[in-house]
């Protein structure tokens, strides 16, 4: 069985000869940078070109399909666009500044990974739905590189690997990004239709740039990631009955689009603990969740499958709060096999971190939770 027939089985409910692995193969399933350097030298593996950035706002790497063969990792990631879509100011002092399509303004101080939103169209207390007319919204027909994604696709699906389209499009991030998390999570209760015009004008360009991409590549992808975090550590970000009313019917609209547009299988990712949203997601047509938080309340993995089998698959699981970082290989070891054997009866698991690995996660680590996959993940 191939790499890719290994995912395809797996993500159907089916066993397939081993538990499939991913690292890389997605902009929530890769590596920082900084971590990304040393793994590579770890490896001994050299690569002719610098590291390539998938995700700019936190300096996630492009995994060179040379280190995820030594590895023997079973997904790769296919990037139709830039999902920041960004443009590089001039530097001040010492922070950078970047402005996106969306007219946000992002900013990392020195030392610093991640860039914050400083600046957006949407900031400030007394913004309307006018407002929200008026803006510049992104052109939803416009996609960065979309000419050269099909060659790409075709490249991936020579390989023997499961292609994941990574369309990046988050309906309730973006409308939060764009509005400020606080002002955004007082307006889903004070001011709702305001987040509403916001929401829809976001799902728009969503909707206009998913059916341009699947057009193209829609024949060649096997998983498509899409996201949204609905989840804090200690419980959701917002209640049930908020998200049934304000996101879940867009969600659904986005969804009905993935799927006319392709077969592939709906990879749903949200950090936190999503497990009050379970029956919702199964409902709008999502097929498989990450990065299945296991540190967070009520994410736990015996009582996930209990819960789901059959209706979702489960993509992540090993921990990176703690045992990636801060244990050594022996206990990663444990880790992988744990939640093999609470996740992987009957298929429907994948294994990989809990979203991208930190820089201080030892590379011996991340070879330990590969080579744990080959010993325990038999069927």
């Amino acid at each position: 069985m191939n790499s890719r027939e290994r995912v395809l089985a797996a993500i159907s409910h089916r066993e397939p000869d081993r538990v499939p692995v991913d690292f890389g193969g997605s902009m929530v399933t890769s590596i920082h940078k900084v971590g990304y350097d040393k793994l590579k030298k770890h490896l001994g593996i050299k690569t002719n070109d610098e590291v390539k950035i998938a995700r700019g706002r936190s300096l996630v790497a492009e995994v060179d399909p040379e280190v995820q063969d030594a590895l023997g990792v079973d997904a790769r990631m296919l990037i139709i666009n830039d999902p920041d879509a960004w443009t590089r100011q001039t530097s001040l002092q010492e922070r950078e500044r970047i402005r996106d399509e969306w007219g946000m303004t992002w900013e990392r101080p020195e030392g610093v990974d991640n860039f914050e939103i400083v600046d957006s169209p949407l900031f400030g207390p007394d913004v309307s739905i006018e407002d929200v007319k008026a803006m510049s919204w992104p052109d939803p027909e416009e996609v960065r590189a979309l000419g050269s994604a099909r060659d790409r696709a075709l490249e991936l699906r020579r390989s023997d690997k499961a292609v994941i389209a990574n369309l990046a499009m988050q309906i309730h991030t973006q409308s939060y990004f764009l509005r400020g998390y606080s002002e955004y999570m007082m307006d889903l209760l004070l001011n709702p239709r305001l987040i509403e015009a916001i929401m829809d004008r976001v799902l728009e360009v969503f909707l206009g740039r998913t059916r341009a991409i699947l057009k193209e590549v829609g024949d060649l992808v096997d998983v498509v990631y899409v996201a949204d975090d609905l989840g804090m550590q200690t419980g959701p970000m917002m209640s049930p009955d908020v998200y049934r009313e304000l996101l879940k019917p867009r969600q659904e609209k986005l969804f009905e689009v993935i799927k006319s547009g392709t077969d592939a299988k709906i990879l749903y990712h949200s950090c936190g603990s999503v497990v009050a949203f379970i029956e919702d997601l199964v409902d709008v047509g999502v097929d498989i969740l990450n990065p299945v938080q296991v540190s967070a309340k009520g994410m736990d993995t015996k009582e996930l499958k209990k819960l789901a089998a059959g209706r979702l698959s489960f993509w992540g699981g090993i921990d990176s709060h703690d045992v990636l970082p801060f244990q050594g290989p022996k206990q990663v070891k444990d880790e992988v096999r744990r939640r093999i054997e609470d996740l992987g009866e009957g298929g429907g698991y994948v294994v990989a971190a809990v979203h991208n690995i930190r820089p201080e996660v030892p590379p011996e680590n991340i070879v330990a939770m590969v080579e744990a996959v080959h010993e325990y993940g038999g069927y």
